[in-house]
């Protein structure tokens, strides 16, 4: 695959390339910087609230808590650069990737605090639902404990799909692969978040 016919923006906007490649736009990867100062700017928002959750867990006099919290949320967004890194060597495609890692890291926060906003939202409107039902002698018509469940099981089941998607079309753009080999950057990466992750949760059963 040739490299990516877009040319670099005027004024260059995370927040625009952002927007562009949620909906489906290569051409928004170009908004990004491609310096290590751009993707040490893109670790800040996703390492902060760690950062606060584990100050606040030191803070409980829960020293090795918070240092393993610490460790595990650093490794965690750590590996997904590693990995794609390691991939882009191989397949050599190391000059696109800073560009790629940054965007993947602005696009990883900012599709996570619209998922936080898409499920207040939704919760807010169940909620609403139900009281209006109870305000208007009509409880049993509205949903239950049940029907929010599903209705949040729904929405976090299509952000799911919309995450994986998206990783899978900045790596596809991001670094100038094939859709096969973006697929593997995908896999390869949440294979290893999820190893992290269960090693992490075992090591705290085995604490506990």
């Amino acid at each position: 695959m040739t490299d990516r016919p877009f040319g670099q923006p005027a004024k260059p906007s995370v927040f625009a390339g952002f927007l562009r490649l949620l909906r489906g736009d290569a051409a928004g990867i170009m908004q990004f910087g491609h310096t290590p100062r751009a993707f040490l700017l893109s670790l800040v928002p996703l390492i902060a609230l760690p950062l606060v959750v584990a100050i606040a867990t030191l803070a409980s006099g829960a020293f090795l808590r918070g240092i393993s919290d610490l460790a595990a949320a650093v490794c965690v967004l750590l590996l997904p650069p590693v990995i794609s890194h390691v991939l882009a060597k191989r397949w050599n495609r190391e000059a696109p990737w800073l560009r790629f890692a940054t965007a993947f890291n602005w696009c990883h926060f900012g599709l996570s605090v619209l998922c936080m906003a898409l499920l207040c939202m939704a919760l807010l409107c169940m909620a609403l639902l139900i009281g209006l039902g109870i305000v208007f002698g009509s409880a049993g018509a509205a949903p239950g404990s049940g029907g929010v469940v599903a209705v949040v099981a729904l929405i976090c089941l299509g952000i799911i799909g919309y995450g994986l998607w998206l990783h899978w079309f900045v790596a596809r753009w991001g670094l100038g692969v094939s859709g096969g080999r973006a697929a593997l950057v995908v896999v390869a990466t949440y294979a290893g978040t999820f190893t992290i992750l269960i090693v992490r949760g075992v090591l705290l059963m085995d604490r506990g």
